[in-house]
């Protein structure tokens, strides 16, 4: 049994500790009582510290905050913060913020996400004291096309890769014209995330660490501190009403590509569940999507709760995108059922989401 019984067992380790889920994951830990390392590229910038110093002295568990470079990681930068730890959080990930990767092609992101990844996961070998690594995947490694291999309204489940098995992704992802999207530079994000997660539970068999991932679908919730994440940032544009609403809307409420919204605090309660649970082993995956059909919003539908929750900003500039009946669907039902999980209400998802944007100041309080 590698699972633990709680903090008295000993210190665990947050990579990317100041990213949007990353710093929900130390806050959970920290309030059940954790010792965590928090491992982030640069502890002496203090819009990425602040409100994780914050969450330190409240308590009633500590924060140690370590420089590592998710680059360097396969030098040994991780080397120090994971020594003595007996759980591992792996949520550091280049996600096209980073002035670093700007214009790389989407091979070398996905080469240099899985060199980034296996130097992590020898980082966790060299401490000897890992149990435990629970690596922040994404279901884009989940779901892929519909139909019509899959019947309409289909919910893709912990099973799928990417919307077909692993050994025939690429037959999954060729169109009747015969050409594939499933290439390095045609998928490349989706086929990293399936890449690091087989590369995962490989290591997890030939080292007895095991390596359980989640996939989070949308990820939505109160912003903590830091810059605007990349789906809240999307948010921050439609609660002013920014102009371009419709390229907007079109490119993220599309067919297919209507939001499966998980709140953020139910990500860092998962993490922590896996962390303690005696249920799983290497390989475990847990889909981390909507609860049911109220976390599955279409544009309209997004327009109309949020103008209900904010109704003194121009949501979405008055615009009114066409209606469609395509539907992203993931859920976190697994989650649910074998790890206890009580998922926060989408309203309380929004709500929260959107306050947190006005008072870090990224809207303003009123705008009609």
């Amino acid at each position: 049994m590698s699972s633990i019984s709680g903090p008295s067992d000993g210190p665990v380790a947050v990579t990317g500790a100041s990213g949007f889920i990353g710093a929900h994951v130390v806050k959970n830990l920290v309030e059940h009582g954790y010792t965590v390392h928090a491992c982030l590229r640069d502890t002496s910038r203090k819009d990425k510290t602040s409100y994780l110093l914050d969450i330190d002295k409240k308590g009633p568990g500590h924060i140690k905050l370590f420089a590592c470079d998710l680059f360097k990681s396969v030098e040994g930068d991780y080397d120090e913060g994971f020594a003595g730890c007996l759980v591992v959080f792996h949520l550091a990930a280049d996600i096209g913020t980073d002035a670093a990767t700007y214009g790389k092609p989407s091979t070398e992101k996905e080469y240099d996400g899985l060199m980034a990844t296996s130097g992590v996961l020898e980082s966790c070998r060299k401490a000897g004291t890992v149990k435990r690594v629970v690596y922040t995947s994404s279901t884009a490694a989940v779901a892929g096309p519909g139909e019509p291999a899959h019947p309409k309204g289909y919910i893709f489940t912990e099973d799928d890769w990417s919307g077909g098995t692993y050994e025939t992704l690429e037959q999954r992802h060729t169109g009747p014209d015969g050409k594939t999207s499933w290439t390095r530079e045609g998928a490349g994000y989706a086929k990293g995330k399936v890449d690091a997660e087989k590369a995962c539970y490989a290591f997890g068999e030939d080292s007895c660490i095991d390596v359980i991932s989640v996939c989070p679908s949308m990820v939505l919730g109160p912003l903590l501190g830091g810059p605007e994440t990349l789906f809240l940032g999307r948010l921050s544009k439609i609660m002013k009403g920014e102009s371009d609403m419709e390229q907007l809307f079109a490119q993220h409420w599309g067919p297919g590509l209507s939001w499966n919204i998980i709140d953020v605090r139910d990500i860092a309660e998962t993490q922590r569940l896996i962390a303690e649970s005696d249920r799983v082993e290497n390989g475990t995956r847990y889909v981390l999507g909507a609860a049911d059909e109220s976390g599955e919003l279409f544009g309209v539908d997004f327009i109309e709760q949020f103008n209900a929750l904010f109704p003194k900003h121009n949501v979405a500039g008055g615009f009114k995108p066409e209606p469609t009946d395509a539907c992203l669907r993931v859920r976190c039902t697994k989650a649910i059922k074998e790890l206890g999980l009580v998922t926060h209400s989408t309203a309380d998802t929004l709500r929260d989401a959107g306050n947190s944007l006005i008072a870090l100041g990224f809207v303003p309080a009123e705008i009609k």
